[in-house]
Protein backbone atom coordinates (compact mmCIF):
# COMPACT_ATOMS: atom_id res chain seq x y z
CA UNK A 1 0.00 0.00 0.00
CA UNK A 2 1.23 3.56 -0.67
CA UNK A 3 2.61 5.42 2.30
CA UNK A 4 0.20 8.14 3.52
CA UNK A 5 3.11 10.49 4.20
CA UNK A 6 4.28 10.16 0.60
CA UNK A 7 0.76 10.74 -0.69
CA UNK A 8 0.51 13.92 1.42
CA UNK A 9 3.85 15.14 0.07
CA UNK A 10 2.93 14.44 -3.54
CA UNK A 11 -0.49 16.06 -3.10
CA UNK A 12 1.26 19.28 -2.12
CA UNK A 13 3.82 19.03 -4.93
CA UNK A 14 1.27 18.72 -7.73
CA UNK A 15 1.14 22.21 -9.31
CA UNK A 16 -2.39 21.95 -10.71
CA UNK A 17 -5.40 19.83 -9.95
CA UNK A 18 -7.19 17.61 -10.64
CA UNK A 19 -4.25 15.29 -11.13
CA UNK A 20 -3.82 11.55 -11.43
CA UNK A 21 -0.50 10.50 -9.90
CA UNK A 22 1.26 7.14 -10.18
CA UNK A 23 4.00 6.20 -7.72
CA UNK A 24 6.88 4.40 -9.40
CA UNK A 25 8.02 2.71 -6.19
CA UNK A 26 4.57 1.24 -5.58
CA UNK A 27 4.32 0.01 -9.17
CA UNK A 28 7.73 -1.65 -8.99
CA UNK A 29 7.13 -3.22 -5.57
CA UNK A 30 3.76 -4.60 -6.67
CA UNK A 31 5.05 -5.93 -9.99
CA UNK A 32 7.98 -7.61 -8.20
CA UNK A 33 5.62 -9.29 -5.75
CA UNK A 34 3.25 -10.57 -8.44
CA UNK A 35 6.15 -11.83 -10.57
CA UNK A 36 7.53 -13.76 -7.59
CA UNK A 37 4.13 -15.33 -6.87
CA UNK A 38 3.60 -16.35 -10.50
CA UNK A 39 7.13 -17.72 -10.85
CA UNK A 40 6.82 -19.75 -7.65
CA UNK A 41 3.65 -21.31 -9.07
CA UNK A 42 5.27 -22.11 -12.41
CA UNK A 43 3.30 -19.87 -14.74
CA UNK A 44 4.17 -17.04 -17.10
CA UNK A 45 2.94 -13.58 -16.12
CA UNK A 46 1.30 -11.03 -18.42
CA UNK A 47 -0.21 -7.62 -17.63
CA UNK A 48 -3.81 -7.12 -18.78
CA UNK A 49 -3.71 -3.58 -20.17
CA UNK A 50 -7.32 -2.55 -19.68
CA UNK A 51 -7.04 -1.03 -16.15
CA UNK A 52 -4.33 1.44 -17.24
CA UNK A 53 -2.83 2.01 -20.67
CA UNK A 54 -0.44 4.87 -19.87
CA UNK A 55 2.77 4.30 -21.80
CA UNK A 56 4.94 5.14 -18.76
CA UNK A 57 3.05 2.62 -16.62
CA UNK A 58 3.43 -0.04 -19.33
CA UNK A 59 7.15 0.68 -19.62
CA UNK A 60 7.53 0.42 -15.84
CA UNK A 61 5.72 -2.92 -15.66
CA UNK A 62 7.27 -4.47 -18.80
CA UNK A 63 10.51 -5.75 -17.19
CA UNK A 64 8.49 -7.80 -14.70
CA UNK A 65 6.22 -9.64 -17.15
CA UNK A 66 6.56 -11.89 -20.17
CA UNK A 67 4.07 -9.81 -22.13
CA UNK A 68 0.84 -7.82 -22.23
CA UNK A 69 -2.79 -8.79 -22.83
CA UNK A 70 -4.84 -6.52 -25.10
CA UNK A 71 -8.56 -6.41 -25.87
CA UNK A 72 -8.77 -4.07 -28.87
CA UNK A 73 -6.67 -3.15 -31.90
CA UNK A 74 -5.61 0.13 -30.26
CA UNK A 75 -4.46 -1.66 -27.11
CA UNK A 76 -2.68 -4.24 -29.26
CA UNK A 77 -0.85 -1.54 -31.22
CA UNK A 78 0.21 0.25 -28.05
CA UNK A 79 1.24 -2.97 -26.35
CA UNK A 80 3.40 -4.02 -29.28
CA UNK A 81 4.88 -0.52 -29.51
CA UNK A 82 5.98 -0.67 -25.87
CA UNK A 83 7.11 -4.31 -25.94
CA UNK A 84 8.72 -4.21 -29.37
CA UNK A 85 10.21 -7.71 -29.58
CA UNK A 86 10.79 -8.06 -25.83
CA UNK A 87 7.62 -9.95 -24.96
CA UNK A 88 4.50 -11.75 -26.10
CA UNK A 89 1.20 -10.07 -26.88
CA UNK A 90 -2.02 -11.89 -25.93
CA UNK A 91 -5.31 -10.81 -27.49
CA UNK A 92 -8.91 -11.59 -26.63
CA UNK A 93 -12.03 -9.63 -27.43
CA UNK A 94 -15.76 -10.32 -27.26
CA UNK A 95 -15.89 -10.00 -31.05
CA UNK A 96 -13.23 -9.61 -33.74
CA UNK A 97 -14.10 -8.31 -37.20
CA UNK A 98 -12.38 -9.57 -40.33
CA UNK A 99 -10.33 -6.38 -40.69
CA UNK A 100 -9.44 -6.33 -36.98
CA UNK A 101 -8.21 -9.90 -37.20
CA UNK A 102 -5.92 -9.00 -40.08
CA UNK A 103 -4.48 -6.12 -38.08
CA UNK A 104 -4.10 -7.94 -34.77
CA UNK A 105 -2.71 -11.15 -36.30
CA UNK A 106 0.37 -9.15 -37.29
CA UNK A 107 0.84 -7.92 -33.72
CA UNK A 108 -0.23 -10.71 -31.37
CA UNK A 109 1.40 -14.01 -30.48
CA UNK A 110 -1.68 -15.59 -28.89
CA UNK A 111 -5.34 -14.91 -29.68
CA UNK A 112 -8.37 -16.27 -27.82
CA UNK A 113 -11.61 -15.95 -29.75
CA UNK A 114 -14.80 -15.59 -27.75
CA UNK A 115 -17.09 -18.19 -29.30
CA UNK A 116 -17.16 -21.24 -31.53
CA UNK A 117 -18.80 -19.10 -34.21
CA UNK A 118 -15.96 -16.57 -34.06
CA UNK A 119 -13.36 -19.33 -34.11
CA UNK A 120 -14.77 -20.93 -37.25
CA UNK A 121 -15.10 -17.51 -38.91
CA UNK A 122 -11.53 -16.39 -38.19
CA UNK A 123 -9.51 -19.62 -38.23
CA UNK A 124 -9.21 -19.64 -42.05
CA UNK A 125 -7.65 -16.15 -41.87
CA UNK A 126 -4.95 -17.21 -39.44
CA UNK A 127 -2.44 -18.91 -41.75
CA UNK A 128 -0.39 -19.72 -38.65
CA UNK A 129 0.41 -16.04 -38.07
CA UNK A 130 -0.92 -16.23 -34.51
CA UNK A 131 -1.47 -19.10 -32.08
CA UNK A 132 -5.25 -19.43 -32.05
CA UNK A 133 -7.36 -20.45 -29.08
CA UNK A 134 -10.75 -19.81 -27.56
CA UNK A 135 -12.19 -18.33 -24.40
CA UNK A 136 -14.18 -20.88 -22.43
CA UNK A 137 -16.83 -20.05 -19.84
CA UNK A 138 -16.58 -22.66 -17.05
CA UNK A 139 -19.99 -21.60 -15.69
CA UNK A 140 -18.82 -21.30 -12.08
CA UNK A 141 -19.66 -17.96 -10.44
CA UNK A 142 -17.73 -16.35 -7.59
CA UNK A 143 -18.74 -12.68 -7.99
CA UNK A 144 -21.75 -11.46 -6.00
CA UNK A 145 -22.48 -8.50 -8.30
CA UNK A 146 -23.52 -9.99 -11.62
CA UNK A 147 -22.52 -6.80 -13.46
CA UNK A 148 -18.95 -7.98 -12.92
CA UNK A 149 -19.51 -11.73 -13.01
CA UNK A 150 -17.99 -13.26 -16.17
CA UNK A 151 -19.94 -16.46 -15.49
CA UNK A 152 -23.34 -14.88 -14.95
CA UNK A 153 -26.36 -16.58 -16.49
CA UNK A 154 -26.50 -16.07 -20.26
CA UNK A 155 -22.98 -14.62 -20.17
CA UNK A 156 -21.51 -13.16 -23.34
CA UNK A 157 -17.97 -14.02 -22.21
CA UNK A 158 -16.66 -17.25 -23.66
CA UNK A 159 -17.97 -20.45 -25.17
CA UNK A 160 -20.00 -22.55 -22.70
CA UNK A 161 -17.84 -25.36 -21.40
CA UNK A 162 -20.31 -28.05 -22.47
CA UNK A 163 -20.05 -26.87 -26.07
CA UNK A 164 -16.29 -27.35 -25.99
CA UNK A 165 -16.39 -30.86 -24.58
CA UNK A 166 -17.16 -32.22 -28.05
CA UNK A 167 -15.21 -29.62 -30.04
CA UNK A 168 -12.55 -32.06 -31.14
CA UNK A 169 -8.88 -32.77 -30.57
CA UNK A 170 -6.03 -30.54 -31.79
CA UNK A 171 -8.30 -27.91 -33.31
CA UNK A 172 -7.41 -25.37 -30.63
CA UNK A 173 -3.88 -24.25 -29.78
CA UNK A 174 -5.04 -22.98 -26.40
CA UNK A 175 -7.83 -22.02 -24.03
CA UNK A 176 -8.38 -18.90 -21.99
CA UNK A 177 -10.82 -18.30 -19.13
CA UNK A 178 -11.46 -15.44 -16.72
CA UNK A 179 -13.95 -16.12 -13.93
CA UNK A 180 -13.37 -13.63 -11.13
CA UNK A 181 -13.17 -9.93 -10.26
CA UNK A 182 -10.81 -8.35 -7.70
CA UNK A 183 -10.66 -11.50 -5.59
CA UNK A 184 -8.10 -12.34 -2.91
CA UNK A 185 -9.04 -16.02 -2.80
CA UNK A 186 -7.11 -18.19 -5.23
CA UNK A 187 -9.12 -21.21 -4.10
CA UNK A 188 -11.70 -19.96 -6.60
CA UNK A 189 -9.13 -20.49 -9.33
CA UNK A 190 -8.36 -23.99 -8.10
CA UNK A 191 -12.07 -24.86 -8.07
CA UNK A 192 -12.38 -23.63 -11.66
CA UNK A 193 -9.32 -25.51 -12.89
CA UNK A 194 -10.41 -28.72 -11.12
CA UNK A 195 -13.83 -28.55 -12.76
CA UNK A 196 -12.37 -27.84 -16.20
CA UNK A 197 -9.85 -30.66 -15.90
CA UNK A 198 -12.64 -33.13 -15.21
CA UNK A 199 -14.91 -31.89 -17.99
CA UNK A 200 -12.33 -31.12 -20.70
CA UNK A 201 -9.70 -33.77 -20.01
CA UNK A 202 -8.85 -34.61 -23.61
CA UNK A 203 -9.10 -31.04 -24.88
CA UNK A 204 -6.69 -29.79 -22.20
CA UNK A 205 -4.28 -32.67 -22.87
CA UNK A 206 -3.92 -31.53 -26.49
CA UNK A 207 -3.35 -27.82 -25.80
CA UNK A 208 -0.12 -25.88 -26.31
CA UNK A 209 -1.12 -23.22 -23.80
CA UNK A 210 -3.76 -22.26 -21.26
CA UNK A 211 -4.44 -18.73 -20.02
CA UNK A 212 -5.88 -18.50 -16.49
CA UNK A 213 -7.03 -14.90 -17.00
CA UNK A 214 -7.07 -12.35 -14.20
CA UNK A 215 -9.45 -11.14 -11.52
CA UNK A 216 -7.11 -11.83 -8.57
CA UNK A 217 -5.35 -9.08 -6.62
CA UNK A 218 -2.19 -10.86 -5.39
CA UNK A 219 -1.88 -8.67 -2.32
CA UNK A 220 0.90 -9.14 0.20
CA UNK A 221 0.25 -12.28 2.23
CA UNK A 222 -1.99 -13.94 -0.37
CA UNK A 223 -1.89 -17.73 -0.12
CA UNK A 224 -0.69 -18.80 -3.56
CA UNK A 225 -0.83 -22.53 -2.82
CA UNK A 226 -4.06 -22.91 -4.86
CA UNK A 227 -2.35 -21.25 -7.84
CA UNK A 228 0.54 -23.69 -7.66
CA UNK A 229 -1.89 -26.61 -7.32
CA UNK A 230 -3.85 -25.36 -10.34
CA UNK A 231 -0.71 -25.26 -12.46
CA UNK A 232 0.31 -28.73 -11.28
CA UNK A 233 -3.09 -30.16 -12.24
CA UNK A 234 -2.90 -28.69 -15.73
CA UNK A 235 0.73 -29.64 -16.36
CA UNK A 236 0.09 -33.20 -15.19
CA UNK A 237 -1.94 -33.68 -18.36
CA UNK A 238 0.64 -32.32 -20.80
CA UNK A 239 3.48 -29.87 -21.22
CA UNK A 240 0.96 -27.05 -21.60
CA UNK A 241 2.36 -23.54 -21.12
CA UNK A 242 0.40 -21.69 -18.43
CA UNK A 243 -0.21 -17.93 -18.42
CA UNK A 244 -1.90 -15.69 -15.88
CA UNK A 245 -2.76 -12.06 -16.60
CA UNK A 246 -3.75 -9.82 -13.68
CA UNK A 247 -4.59 -6.22 -14.45
CA UNK A 248 -5.89 -4.14 -11.55
CA UNK A 249 -3.56 -6.02 -9.20
CA UNK A 250 -0.58 -4.25 -10.77
CA UNK A 251 -1.84 -0.68 -10.69
CA UNK A 252 -4.71 -0.07 -8.25
CA UNK A 253 -2.66 0.91 -5.20
CA UNK A 254 -0.09 2.88 -7.20
CA UNK A 255 -2.42 5.67 -8.34
CA UNK A 256 -4.39 8.43 -6.66
CA UNK A 257 -6.42 11.47 -7.66
CA UNK A 258 -5.45 14.81 -6.14
CA UNK A 259 -8.20 17.44 -6.10
CA UNK A 260 -8.79 20.91 -4.65
CA UNK A 261 -11.77 22.20 -2.66
CA UNK A 262 -13.50 24.90 -4.73
CA UNK A 263 -16.47 25.68 -2.50
CA UNK A 264 -18.02 24.78 0.85
CA UNK A 265 -21.62 25.52 1.79
CA UNK A 266 -24.38 24.28 4.07
CA UNK A 267 -27.04 22.07 2.49
CA UNK A 268 -29.84 21.35 4.95
CA UNK A 269 -27.50 20.98 7.88
CA UNK A 270 -24.58 19.24 6.20
CA UNK A 271 -21.56 20.96 4.67
CA UNK A 272 -20.99 20.16 1.01
CA UNK A 273 -17.43 20.48 -0.26
CA UNK A 274 -17.32 20.88 -4.04
CA UNK A 275 -14.08 19.63 -5.58
CA UNK A 276 -12.45 20.40 -8.91
CA UNK A 277 -12.65 16.73 -9.84
CA UNK A 278 -15.78 14.75 -10.70
CA UNK A 279 -17.00 11.20 -11.07
CA UNK A 280 -16.21 11.79 -14.76
CA UNK A 281 -12.64 11.11 -13.66
CA UNK A 282 -13.44 8.08 -11.48
CA UNK A 283 -16.22 6.30 -13.35
CA UNK A 284 -16.14 3.17 -11.22
CA UNK A 285 -17.21 5.18 -8.16
CA UNK A 286 -20.53 5.79 -9.93
CA UNK A 287 -20.73 2.34 -11.55
CA UNK A 288 -20.05 0.45 -8.33
CA UNK A 289 -21.74 3.07 -6.10
CA UNK A 290 -18.97 2.90 -3.50
CA UNK A 291 -17.25 5.57 -1.41
CA UNK A 292 -13.56 5.72 -2.35
CA UNK A 293 -10.84 5.88 0.25
CA UNK A 294 -9.81 9.45 1.03
CA UNK A 295 -6.48 10.43 2.55
CA UNK A 296 -6.86 11.62 6.17
CA UNK A 297 -10.47 10.47 6.46
CA UNK A 298 -11.21 9.69 10.12
CA UNK A 299 -14.34 7.64 10.94
CA UNK A 300 -14.71 9.47 14.27
CA UNK A 301 -13.64 12.87 12.97
CA UNK A 302 -15.49 15.97 14.20
CA UNK A 303 -15.89 17.69 10.83
CA UNK A 304 -18.35 16.16 8.39
CA UNK A 305 -18.59 16.87 4.66
CA UNK A 306 -20.31 15.52 1.60
CA UNK A 307 -17.56 15.48 -1.02
CA UNK A 308 -19.10 16.42 -4.36
CA UNK A 309 -17.86 16.62 -7.92
CA UNK A 310 -18.22 19.76 -9.99
CA UNK A 311 -20.41 18.47 -12.84
CA UNK A 312 -24.12 19.26 -13.12
CA UNK A 313 -25.07 15.63 -12.40
CA UNK A 314 -26.98 15.50 -9.11
CA UNK A 315 -25.39 12.15 -8.33
CA UNK A 316 -21.85 13.45 -8.81
CA UNK A 317 -21.13 12.65 -5.17
CA UNK A 318 -18.16 10.77 -3.72
CA UNK A 319 -19.65 10.22 -0.30
CA UNK A 320 -19.99 11.36 3.30
CA UNK A 321 -16.64 11.86 5.07
CA UNK A 322 -15.40 13.09 8.43
CA UNK A 323 -12.02 14.65 9.22
CA UNK A 324 -10.18 15.71 12.36
CA UNK A 325 -9.53 19.16 10.90
CA UNK A 326 -12.04 21.35 9.04
CA UNK A 327 -11.69 21.66 5.28
CA UNK A 328 -11.07 25.07 3.75
CA UNK A 329 -11.45 26.34 0.21
CA UNK A 330 -8.13 25.64 -1.50
CA UNK A 331 -7.34 22.50 0.53
CA UNK A 332 -6.24 19.37 -1.28
CA UNK A 333 -8.39 16.22 -1.08
CA UNK A 334 -6.74 13.00 -2.28
CA UNK A 335 -8.57 9.85 -3.38
CA UNK A 336 -6.48 6.73 -2.81
CA UNK A 337 -6.39 3.39 -4.70
CA UNK A 338 -7.36 5.02 -7.99
CA UNK A 339 -4.74 3.41 -10.21
CA UNK A 340 -7.07 0.94 -11.94
CA UNK A 341 -9.79 1.83 -14.46
CA UNK A 342 -9.46 5.55 -13.71
CA UNK A 343 -7.29 6.67 -16.62
CA UNK A 344 -8.96 4.63 -19.42
CA UNK A 345 -12.54 5.33 -18.29
CA UNK A 346 -12.24 9.07 -17.56
CA UNK A 347 -14.38 11.27 -19.80
CA UNK A 348 -15.23 14.93 -20.39
CA UNK A 349 -18.94 15.22 -19.56
CA UNK A 350 -19.88 18.91 -19.19
CA UNK A 351 -16.66 19.73 -21.04
CA UNK A 352 -14.73 19.29 -17.80
CA UNK A 353 -11.13 18.55 -18.68
CA UNK A 354 -9.37 15.33 -17.78
CA UNK A 355 -6.86 15.33 -14.92
CA UNK A 356 -3.22 16.00 -15.65
CA UNK A 357 -1.26 12.76 -15.23
CA UNK A 358 2.01 12.59 -13.32
CA UNK A 359 4.63 10.03 -12.37
CA UNK A 360 6.22 10.31 -8.95
CA UNK A 361 9.58 8.66 -9.53
CA UNK A 362 11.74 6.62 -7.19
CA UNK A 363 14.11 9.60 -7.08
CA UNK A 364 11.35 11.80 -5.67
CA UNK A 365 10.67 13.77 -8.85
CA UNK A 366 7.23 14.68 -10.19
CA UNK A 367 7.09 14.22 -13.95
CA UNK A 368 4.17 15.31 -16.15
CA UNK A 369 3.06 12.44 -18.39
CA UNK A 370 -0.08 13.80 -20.04
CA UNK A 371 -2.09 17.01 -20.08
CA UNK A 372 -5.23 17.46 -22.17
CA UNK A 373 -5.84 20.85 -23.77
CA UNK A 374 -8.84 22.46 -25.44
CA UNK A 375 -7.48 21.31 -28.80
CA UNK A 376 -7.98 17.67 -27.78
CA UNK A 377 -11.56 18.39 -26.69
CA UNK A 378 -12.29 20.32 -29.89
CA UNK A 379 -10.84 17.61 -32.13
CA UNK A 380 -12.87 14.90 -30.39
CA UNK A 381 -15.99 16.95 -31.05
CA UNK A 382 -15.18 17.51 -34.70
CA UNK A 383 -14.37 21.21 -34.36
CA UNK A 384 -11.34 20.82 -36.64
CA UNK A 385 -13.78 20.22 -39.51
CA UNK A 386 -15.27 23.70 -39.24
CA UNK A 387 -13.93 27.21 -39.62
CA UNK A 388 -14.88 29.86 -37.09
CA UNK A 389 -14.50 33.60 -37.48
Amino acid sequence: MPDDATARLVSKLVPNTPALVYEESELVDTASRIRRMAADAGCDLAYAMKPCTLAWVLETIAPFVTGFAASSPFEAQLGRQILDDRGALHYHSVAVTESEFEQVAELADFMSLNSITQFHARQPQSNDRVSLGMRVNPGISFVADERYDPCRRHSKLGAPIDALSTFGSRILDGLMFHTNCESDDLRHLLATVSSMERRLTQVISDLDWLNLGGGYMFREGTDTTPLRQSVEILKSRSNTKIFIEPGAAFVRDAGYIVSTVLDIFDSNGVDVAVLDTTINHMSEVFEYQFEPEVLDYQPEGEHRYILAGRSCLAGDIFGDYTFDDPLKIGDRVTFMEMGAYTQPKAHTFNGINLPDVYAYTKEGNLSLLASMKYEHFAARNGAHQHAYS
